[in-house]
């Protein structure tokens, strides 16, 4: 007569049975039981621990890791987050810049006989050697050539065509424009250093070599016009600051120092032009 074969799930269940036999006996005779002597527990330890490899066997196999796939959305609306915060940022430097230009207009400037006529921008003609923008503001509300245009307190242009309810507007930054201005120290009660500075060839700044290499000019330096040729009132607005000072022509002699508008002018969508009140 053949004998099933011993194998490990019958083994296991075995087990099983004789553990749910000894949950039914009496409390003597379950105690009884419970003593077990250290050299039958030696003796059967060794044939346990196979019996515990044995069953790993028929153990199914552990779930993989979760799987955080949907980590990406979150991952995702961090990124958003993180531009949206850049955004807000970036926004709360400008309104800081526009708090410190109408600062500075109040310091530098006395404004009487003077109305400031604001304008939206209707365009930009495109020509970087003669940048031109057109006005929504004209001749009907006191515009004519030759008056400066800000934003802020920095300088824009000049304008130099009207009709009834629009202006031409040329931009600071066209080619051939040389400005006298003079440099001060932000936040600092220094006398101002007089120079004058011409458009460079990118035609998005401004250059001079007139300044000595002993002179204290430095980067973040700030320039006003100062020039004759402008409309009074637009003197002591912002041409720019100072993002370079570097070797001249005249390395021993003069520095060569760069100039950079406050802001990008082609790019502005509203403006104010100083009017004279009559």
């Amino acid at each position: 007569m053949n004998r099933p074969p011993i194998t490990p799930k019958r083994v296991l269940i075995a087990l099983a049975v004789l553990l749910l036999i000894a949950s039914q006996l009496p409390y003597n005779a379950a105690t009884a039981l419970s003593y077990i002597p250290h050299s039958f527990v030696s003796l059967i330890s060794q044939p346990a621990a196979l019996l515990h490899r044995m069953s790993t066997t028929l153990r199914p196999h552990r779930a993989q890791n979760p799987d955080f796939a949907a980590a990406g959305d979150l991952a995702e609306q961090l990124a958003q987050a993180r531009v949206y915060i850049d955004n807000l940022e970036q926004e709360v430097i400008e309104l800081r810049q526009v708090s410190q230009s109408l600062a500075q207009i109040d310091a530098l400037l006395d404004l009487g006989g003077i109305k400031l006529v604001g304008a939206n921008v209707l365009g930009f003609n495109g020509d970087p050697s003669n940048p031109i923008l057109t006005i929504g503001v004209g001749s009907n509300d006191g515009l004519r050539e030759g008056l400066a245009v800000v934003w802020g307190a920095g300088l824009v242009g000049k304008v130099v065509a009207t009709s009834g309810n629009t202006a031409d507007v040329q931009l600071i930054t066209a080619a051939g424009t040389k400005l006298q201005v003079r440099v001060t120290k932000p936040n600092a009660d220094t006398a101002p250093l007089p120079a004058f500075i011409e458009v460079d060839k990118d035609r998005r700044s401004f250059v001079t070599e007139e300044f000595a290499v002993d002179d204290p000019v430095q980067n973040g330096d700030l320039v006003h016009l100062a020039d004759d040729s402008w409309q009074f009132r637009a003197r002591g607005f912002l041409v720019g600051v100072v993002t370079e000072v570097g070797e001249s022509s005249r390395p021993l002699l003069n520095s060569r120092v760069v100039i950079r508008p406050t802001q990008t002018l082609a790019s502005l969508t509203r403006v104010a032009v100083l009017v004279p009140v009559e």
